[in-house]
């Protein structure tokens, strides 16, 4: 599992379903449960988070669906081996509920959306239309207002990224790297305070459009791995100095 859960600030227990999986989750770290253990009953996480029994019902079913517990009929509920059996979204939900990722897990991400965006630049020098152009052009004249006045490019970048994947008109690719873009929200927010980096992506994103308007696939391909390859150093770089993800 991630690093310590804390919930969402401001948020009432009883009506935030997140809040109660945050919390549920603080308490299966602060007990220090392993993979196989039991939890406790309904009633006893309800009462020590101070929820009603259908919140925390709620909030185990969530957490059975995206495999981080499991339902054992006659017996309970038990946690499972996260980093072997929980679901991506499982990740995400960790990330967005303030937990941070190990340095492996960023790597291991990255590595694997690496190939998941070149598959993407292929299909989408195939597949694009006219439309796609003018939407990935759009993204790209905003975020260089955005960088004019100083402000931070991320989810520009998101934009661009979901714009560049939905040219491939494959909707499960799109589905699928829509959660990545997720996961790195937060982190892609702190990268891009670094001008250096906020100019070196959109600069590589002009060209990036470049190549899938001529149908470039192989330039396409090569550029968006230098793209990722980049994003990683400046991570592995950051990681290795902090020892942890922000």
């Amino acid at each position: 599992m991630a690093n310590r859960i804390e919930p969402p600030a401001g948020e009432s227990r009883e009506n935030s379903g997140s809040t109660v999986i945050a919390g549920i989750l603080s308490y299966l770290q602060d007990r220090r449960l392993q993979p196989g253990d039991r939890l406790p009953s309904e009633r006893d996480l309800a009462d020590r988070l101070g929820v009603g029994r259908n919140a925390v019902r709620e909030a185990l079913a969530t957490l059975a669906a995206l495999r981080i517990v499991e339902s054992r009929p006659n017996s309970g509920i038990y946690l499972r081996h996260v980093a072997r059996e929980g679901s991506f979204e499982a990740l995400i939900l960790l990330t967005e509920l303030g937990g941070s990722p190990t340095a492996t897990e960023v790597a291991e991400t990255m590595e694997v959306r690496a190939h998941l965006e070149t598959l993407a630049v292929g299909l989408a020098c195939k597949r694009r239309t006219d439309e796609d152009l003018e939407r990935m052009a759009d993204v790209l004249s905003r975020t260089q207002e955005v960088l004019a006045h100083g402000g931070n490019m991320a989810s520009d970048d998101t934009d661009f990224h979901v714009a560049l994947v939905g040219a491939t008109h494959n909707s499960v690719l799109v589905r699928v790297l829509n959660a990545f873009y997720r996961f790195t929200g937060q982190r892609r927010e702190l990268m891009f305070e670094d001008l250096f980096q906020a100019e070196a992506s959109l600069s590589e994103h002009r060209r990036l459009l470049e190549h899938v308007a001529a149908r470039d696939s192989a330039k396409g391909q090569l550029l968006i791995l230098r793209h990722m390859d980049r994003a990683r150093s400046y991570w592995s770089t950051v990681l290795g100095r902090t020892g942890s993800s922000s």
